[in-house]
């Protein structure tokens, strides 16, 4: 699948509704794959599983002095992976520029990582990228490039099938 076989928009339309549940369904797949990515295969190499909520509770508590619940902080973390990063992407890609598939999938996924790690990470009081554990920061990279990679396919895909 190349840029050609996806229509680009030419005005700032709205998403279709069927647009947006291409694009949690998309999310869904892409989170789904993290959730086992950041568990499992993270663990055995970098010592500690990735933990996005724990992030989200960090960052509430560091910049408002807050004390979320966990299912509070991994609903933010689900409405970010399933909706809005997703949402995010279509419109960089329908709206600024777009290199065509997989090259948009890494690119987003790589984006992602530094929202997490490079902007989020820091107001949580935490190291710039986590470059205090380089093996995490690593699978924290992979993840969220497959992530990027397996979120724009499932979209894509569903897109091009109307």
């Amino acid at each position: 699948m190349n840029s050609a076989t996806v229509s680009r928009k030419t005005s700032l339309e709205i998403p279709t509704t069927r647009t947006v549940l291409n694009l949690v369904l998309g999310g869904c797949a892409a989170l789904g794959f993290w959730e086992l990515f950041s568990a499992v295969p993270t663990a055995w190499i970098a010592e500690y599983p990735l933990e996005p909520p724990e992030l989200v509770k960090a960052l509430f508590h560091h910049q408002l002095g807050l004390e979320i619940a966990t299912p509070t902080a991994k609903l933010l973390h689900y409405l970010t992976g399933i909706l809005f990063y997703p949402l995010t992407y279509f419109a960089l890609t329908r709206y600024v520029r777009s290199f065509g598939m997989p090259a948009d999938g890494w690119i987003w996924g790589v984006i992602t990582y530094f929202i997490a790690l490079g902007f989020f990470a820091p107001l949580a009081g935490q190291t710039f990228l986590l470059l205090d554990v380089p093996r995490l920061s690593f699978m924290s990279l992979v993840g969220h490039a497959i992530y990027g990679y397996v979120g724009a396919y499932v979209f894509e895909r569903l897109e091009t099938r109307a």
